[in-house]
């Protein structure tokens, strides 16, 4: 066992993009198992084989002491991310109903109204930021209307649940937590005293799918569809864009045919990895690559090294169109598997190909902006400046 590069701290946001994923790889082609003194000492799982190996084994690898390092004592227990056994299938099966592959589906008219609503606002200048103006307001939306919110509530719960997040980890998250808990508990208030046929008023009234919600579980289900729905998807469109637009040829490929945009999409979430590190508490000593875990210790599951992990992929870090077996971590594997995924995927199709179908001519516009690490996990971008030949006005494809 090694001991984690000094310079990383997975909570220092200001390290640039290009040295967290340095860090991932030398702590993955070091040691299966690295060590770090931070945040009350945790070990590093990087390499593919181990990381999917600890992600499909929740009895030995649990959830339910919280998936970040340091654990926070603030935020309420997120349902079912952080918790274990029977309780986990109990909140799975409550937040499941809207994100089916049968539910999804039926709300894809939803989302392609989002999307052209969003492009509507800057198709007819020529230029956008298509961070600020598609890809972080798209999945807050998406996630609003599902839940119940308008649209402008949507997009300033947006902004909330984005500082929230940021906070994790700073001195900074009890205030950032006061404001995401008062502003889900008035619009609990609010459904109160104005119930409508949504699931704001199934948590206003106390019982989501038949199981009884408390005032915690409430902000526990509004953090996971908020927080859950909000950063990780608009990382991954910022991220599928961003590669449809470099990758040589690819735009030009997928506006002449749709039909590999699916695979693209996958290669684009192996590459990107929104959400990146996850923690788990080992339950009873655990042999990973000839290293024994302690029962009791922590560890930090590092999806993004193993999405790059030569022992799996082949040419690691190119992006490959073609790439044939592509079972990648990005929305995880076993029983904590992103509930969200099927609403993802269908966000981002439904979202890249309306862009191609209405500014066929997209192309970067300026450098991109990437983040580093933020919240100890996510990975996004902050600006993606493009340019394209303006619509007519009135003009729709």
């Amino acid at each position: 066992m090694t001991t984690a590069p000094a310079a990383f701290d997975h909570l220092d946001g200001t390290l640039p993009a290009a040295e967290v994923r340095r860090a991932h790889a030398e702590m993955r082609e070091r040691c299966p198992v690295v060590h770090s003194d931070r945040h009350g000492g945790f070990d590093y799982l990087t390499r593919y084989e181990n990381v999917r190996a600890a992600l499909r084994d929740a009895a030995s690898f649990s959830s339910a002491d919280g998936v970040k390092i340091p654990s926070n004592s603030l935020l309420p227990p997120v349902p079912a991310l952080e918790f274990d056994g029977p309780e986990h299938a109990e909140w799975r099966r409550v937040l499941d109903g809207p994100l089916t592959p049968r539910a999804v589906r039926a709300f894809e008219p939803v989302i392609t109204e989002v999307v052209d609503l969003l492009i509507d606002g800057f198709a007819g200048s020529g230029k956008a930021d298509l961070v600020d103006q598609l890809a972080e307001p798209l999945p807050a939306i998406v996630i609003g209307r599902m839940i119940g919110l308008e649209q402008s509530e949507a997009v300033r719960a947006r902004a909330i649940a984005a500082a929230l997040y940021a906070a994790m980890g700073t001195a900074e998250f009890p205030v950032r937590y006061a404001e995401f808990h008062d502003t889900t508990q008035g619009w609990l208030a609010d459904r109160r005293r104005h119930p409508g046929d949504d699931m704001l008023t199934q948590l206003a009234n106390g019982v989501v799918e038949g199981k009884e919600i408390d005032e915690a579980g409430a902000t526990g289900l509004l953090v996971a569809y908020i927080l859950g729905g909000h950063h990780s998807t608009g990382s991954a469109l910022g991220g599928l864009i961003r590669h449809v637009l470099t990758v040589p040829g690819l735009r030009d490929e997928l506006v002449a045919d749709r039909s590999a945009l699916a695979a693209v999409i996958e290669e684009s979430l192996r590459l990107t990895t929104p959400l990146q590190l996850f923690a788990r508490t080992v339950r009873c000593p655990v042999q990973v690559g000839g290293y024994e875990l302690p029962q009791g210790g922590r560890v930090l599951v590092d999806l993004a090294a193993a999405n790059r992990d030569p022992r799996e992929f082949g040419d690691p870090d190119t992006f490959d169109r073609g790439r044939t077996r592509n079972r990648h971590l990005a929305f995880g594997t076993g029983v904590h598997v992103c509930q969200g995924q099927h609403l993802a995927r269908a966000e981002l199709r439904i979202a890249m190909g309306r862009l191609l179908d209405r500014l066929p001519d997209l192309r970067l516009d300026g450098e991109p902006v990437e983040s580093g690490l933020v919240g100890g996990s996510l990975m996004t971008h902050y600006a993606l400046p493009v340019a394209f030949t303006a619509e007519n006005p009135g003009w729709r494809a």
